[in-house]
């Protein structure tokens, strides 16, 4: 793999070179601060570009254009990294090197900046029609949460402990806030895209690269000149103990139980947290909550540990029947105290480092992630996989132990079963 930086005034192209993938892999990513939008607005707008444009004015059509070029697939997303919002555009397509067409790739690269850069406007206004069929689309997404017990309890124990922090505010917004959103508001709105946002372009495939960002050059266009810092970590407060049960509508009790912490190292926070982790909760049933909670003791349904480095916490989730939610609790805290008390054989350890220097191996085989990675090495330096590597070889089961001591239980939340 060959890593490439181009940079120009108004926008910047990172590349991977490889040879890898059957496919070309393209991303348009504007980026901004979420306190100066609208994250209902960007986020709808978002969807919006991605719709339909002027010159497909119908979905169906665009989906035509995208079948003539051998079913390449063009579609957009929103994503909040801390305190950075990424409306991003994306892009796959077949390598040139798969198809005997002159100009392909040409016309790959002018198709995608026509789609971002000549949206459905007509006389100052977006298309009305495709703007129902968003505001339809975002109305029953917003509700989704409520589907099932885990992602409702996910959400509602944000809203309580972060109530006061970006952490718990929807990219979408709520019902209201959809309601409100006016085609001048998204026409304004396209217009700060371009205006306010720094934008990088995300390249991997098996691509001459200084032909393609020559296209990039001939087809994409951006006056305004952005130069920005960014943040990917939201610092919440860090309080004491709370615990909140409520009553569900569900069959099944959740509980969730949140480790906030004030500060991390880079070493702790990219190398000794995928050791916690996994030997706290994540190892193929040999982990310690898997151990205590399902196999030694047949508490849960199921368990679950996250991570959320940008907000600073960690999250414990359990499925389970209500009348063994104080026992499990009590597994949970020996478990945890186990970590804070470096209580973890030597050789599981070193088993579980090799497994997960193994798994790093297999998602390099993946291009969303090397281009993630790379992006987020040059946007928030972060270190790249061969980095990544050196540091969790370096691991410790007493920075594992020291790493544990910096949490803190902030909140038991319980979502009660339907009785």
């Amino acid at each position: 793999m060959k890593y490439k930086q181009y940079d120009f005034e108004s926008f910047r192209i990172l590349t991977i070179q490889s040879n890898h993938f059957k496919n070309v892999h393209m991303e348009i990513n504007f980026v901004d601060d979420v306190e100066n939008i609208s994250m209902p607005i960007r986020s709808f707008l978002t969807n919006l570009i991605s719709y339909t444009t002027l010159k497909y004015p119908t979905k169906r059509e665009l989906l035509i254009a995208l079948e003539e070029l051998y079913n390449s697939s063009y579609y957009s997303t929103c994503s909040r990294v801390g305190h950075t919002f990424f409306s991003t555009f994306l892009f796959d397509f077949l390598s040139p090197r798969y198809v005997n067409e002159k100009n392909y790739l040409e016309k790959c690269v002018q198709f995608f900046c026509e789609q971002v850069m000549q949206p459905n406007i007509k006389d100052g206004k977006f298309d009305e029609r495709s703007i129902n069929i968003i505001k339809e689309s975002k109305h029953s997404s917003i509700d989704r949460y409520k589907e099932n017990a885990l992602s409702y309890a996910l959400k509602k124990s944000r809203d309580f402990l972060f109530a006061n922090s970006i952490t718990s505010k929807p990219l979408d917004g709520t019902h209201e806030d959809i309601e409100a959103i006016t085609n001048e508001d998204l026409v304004n709105d396209y217009q700060k895209l371009f205006q306010d946002s720094s934008v990088d372009i995300l390249i991997v495939g098996d691509l001459d690269m200084d032909e393609v960002v020559a296209y990039f050059q001939k087809y994409f266009q951006k006056k305004s000149i952005v130069e920005k810092q960014y943040t990917n970590v939201i610092d919440n407060a860090v309080g004491s103990l709370k615990e909140l049960e409520v009553q569900g509508k569900y069959v099944q009790t959740q509980l969730i139980l949140y480790l906030q912490y004030e500060s991390l190292t880079d070493f702790e926070l990219f190398a000794v947290s995928k050791l916690y982790l996994t030997i706290l909760g994540s190892a193929n049933q040999s982990d310690k909550l898997t151990q205590y909670l399902r196999i030694l003791n047949p508490l849960v349904y199921r368990n679950a540990v996250c991570f959320v480095p940008t907000s600073k916490y960690i999250l414990i989730n359990a499925s389970l029947n209500y009348k063994n939610i104080e026992e499990a609790k009590r597994n949970i805290y020996k478990a945890i105290l186990e970590m804070e008390k470096g209580m973890i054989d030597e050789n599981y350890f070193e088993v579980q480092k090799e497994k997960i220097l193994s798994n790093m191996t297999m998602y390099e085989d993946d291009e969303s992630y090397l281009i993630e990675e790379y992006y987020f090495h040059v946007l928030f330096n972060h270190p790249l996989s061969s980095e990544k590597r050196e540091l969790i070889q370096k691991v410790t089961i007493e920075d594992v132990q020291k790493f544990a001591q910096k949490l803190q239980k902030t909140l038991i939340y319980v979502l009660k079963e339907v009785e």
